[in-house]
């Protein structure tokens, strides 16, 4: 896990009586620290005082408010950063101090005194933590191949995600405690739990429910820019240099938006990712030019070694991913930000889900709501405005007939490389939340932000991505404190010719730039194709010495259907038959 904190790996060992297994258990613990709050060694991992111990990876934005609180005097600080807050506020309040904590996290706390295990996850599972239990061990970990290396055994990847993944392309991160991975669990976004050394059993205790978070009262709308400056002052704090990522799209560039009227440009490095295939770098510029700033920009060919970079991804997505832009170059991209030692970067992460960016996925049920209420007005402008609107809304009528009156006439049509698969006579049920229609426009969002959700699938990559290069990935829109706005409607979301309404118009309480009313973000763009093309022959090896495929898959006939067609090695079947070739190579998980 060196990738995850290069700067420093800190290991503690010893034995603690126990009235089981003959009275003791052996306990190991081990961090590797990637340093962003008081870089002295006081702060290194594992923290421990006494009897007690804390693992932790993530940020606490508000640890000097928790410090404040918990400081009665009597017994002196010995750090400036957040780790020592984390363990002070755990040691007293236990599980109950996170509550008040304002950040992503993922944690384990020794207590030998109460002889149990706390161990949680923030509230969106930004900060991933897997566990894994039998009767002799039970092992928490930031990663999966860590687990996997303990044991020493091959662990095996659900059949029903891999089909899910074969067949729509998301192998969404799972809402409960399973994974996606046979006897390996996942503590839940916003869940916590126990583990209890005497008994050897697991308690979970969710604190956090996203839903009763933005119905628990309305927003106040004239609050929303405060906030916002607010969430990015907050992550702004660091002890090492601070990137943001500049895409070009409303979301980054409010980011900026928000720290430039913060007075605080000095402190951040701007970095622009070029691809030559949208407007998305040419906005940025645009930006940055009106406030006088500098950026760096990074061209993203996505290099000769591009075969080698999706086994790398592979390696350490641990999951299956889709072979998107966006996932493909922010890897790149981190890469590159790390050459000049930026250890921090603010993006725009959350924008989507949060406040209605999505018009494929949101915009429908904002339609249908719009017609149950009978808004002529807002319907009249969508029709007449949104991008595509007189299709989305025809589209949207058909499918909400066809789910209604014939559910069975709505399936999957699958390309000629999914059928020598045999994915046709399997159909494996999706796990995309909004594959069957929400029943109201506030549900969709919930679905998506919710655990198991398009958010938990995208800030999945993002944290592997980041980490994979030694760096810490912040989210100011992400920033709990607004997710009531979630609640304001679709028309606060969706206006005219624009989508995220609500937070265009923050930019007239800030700084107001050249994105603000910008039509829509194109993000990065991948030659996939190109990328099959190129690789064809590494990628068919590679598909057919996959001991998992052929178990379960007629992958002789695929390849043979490829080789008569060379044409199909372009079907998008083909780059998720190498995903999962590359997790059984590159990580043994099959």
């Amino acid at each position: 896990m060196k990738h995850r904190g290069p700067d420093w790996t800190g290991v503690r060992m010893h034995e603690s009586p126990m009235p089981i297994n003959d009275g003791t258990v052996h306990i190991a613990s081990g961090h590797q620290r990637l340093s962003i709050l008081d870089l002295d060694k006081r702060s290194n991992q594992p923290f421990c005082r006494e009897k007690q111990s804390l693992i932790y990876n993530g940020e606490i934005y508000n640890f000097r408010e928790l410090r404040a609180s918990i400081d009665d005097g009597s017994h002196p600080f010995d750090t400036s950063g957040d780790t020592e807050v984390l363990f002070r506020g755990l040691s007293r309040f236990g599980l109950d101090f996170i509550r008040q904590a304002n950040g992503m996290w993922a944690f384990t706390f020794l207590d030998e005194n109460k002889k149990i295990i706390l161990a949680s996850r923030d509230r969106y599972g930004k900060k991933p933590i897997f566990y894994y239990q039998d009767s002799g061990c039970v092992i928490f970990s930031s990663t999966i191949q860590a687990i996997r290396e303990y044991l020493g055994i091959s662990f095996k990847l659900r059949d029903d995600q891999v089909d899910a993944y074969l067949a729509h392309g998301m192998m969404f991160p799972s809402p409960d405690e399973r994974t996606h991975v046979e006897n390996i669990h996942q503590i839940p976004a916003g869940g916590s739990l126990e583990f209890d050394l005497e008994t050897w059993k697991i308690r979970l205790l969710p604190y956090f429910d996203v839903r009763q978070q933005f119905f628990s009262e309305p927003p106040a709308k004239d609050a929303l820019p405060e906030l916002i400056l607010d969430a990015v002052k907050a992550r702004l704090v660091s002890d090492r240099k601070v990137g943001l990522l500049l895409s070009g799209g409303i979301d980054s560039t409010l980011v900026l938006s928000a720290i430039h009227t913060l007075g605080l440009l000095d402190q951040v490095h701007c970095f622009i990712g070029e691809t030559g295939r949208s407007e998305d770098a040419e906005f940025a510029k645009q930006c940055i030019t009106q406030l006088g700033v500098e950026a760096t920009i990074v061209n993203l060919d996505y290099g000769s070694d591009t075969f080698s970079r999706v086994l790398k991804m592979c390696r350490h997505q641990e999951k299956a991913f889709p072979f998107l832009g966006s996932a493909m170059g922010m890897s790149e991209m981190y890469e590159r930000i790390a050459e000049y030692d930026v250890r921090v970067v603010l993006d725009g992460t959350g924008g989507d889900e949060v406040f209605g960016g999505y018009w494929d996925r949101y915009f429908p049920s904002a339609i249908r709501e719009a017609f149950r209420h009978r808004d002529w007005p807002w319907l009249r402008d969508a029709w007449n405005h949104a991008p595509n609107g007189r299709d989305l809304m025809c589209k949207t009528a058909k499918d909400t007939l066809l789910h209604q009156f014939m559910p069975g006439m709505v399936s999957k049509r699958y390309s000629r490389a999914a059928r020598a698969l045999g994915m046709n006579h399997r159909r494996p049920k999706s796990m995309d939340p909004l594959a069957t229609p929400p029943p109201s426009f506030v549900e969709a969002m919930a679905r998506d932000i919710s655990p198991g959700g398009r958010l938990g699938e995208w800030i999945w990559h993002n944290d592997r991505n980041a980490m994979m290069s030694g760096i810490e990935n912040r989210s100011p829109i992400l920033d709990y404190r607004l997710i009531p706005y979630m609640h304001t409607g679709y028309a606060e979301k969706f206006h005219k010719d624009w989508n995220k309404y609500e937070l265009r118009k923050v930019f007239d309480a800030l700084t107001p730039l050249p994105t603000q009313w910008r039509k829509q973000k194109q993000g990065f763009r991948w030659n996939g194709k190109a990328f099959l093309k190129e690789n064809t022959n590494a990628i068919l090896e590679l598909i057919e010495s996959s001991t998992s495929l052929s178990n379960r898959y007629p992958i002789r006939r695929f390849i043979d259907e490829v080789s008569r067609n060379p044409c199909f090695v372009t079907d998008k079947i083909t780059s998720r038959l190498l995903c999962i070739a590359a997790l059984e190579a590159e990580i043994g998980l099959s």
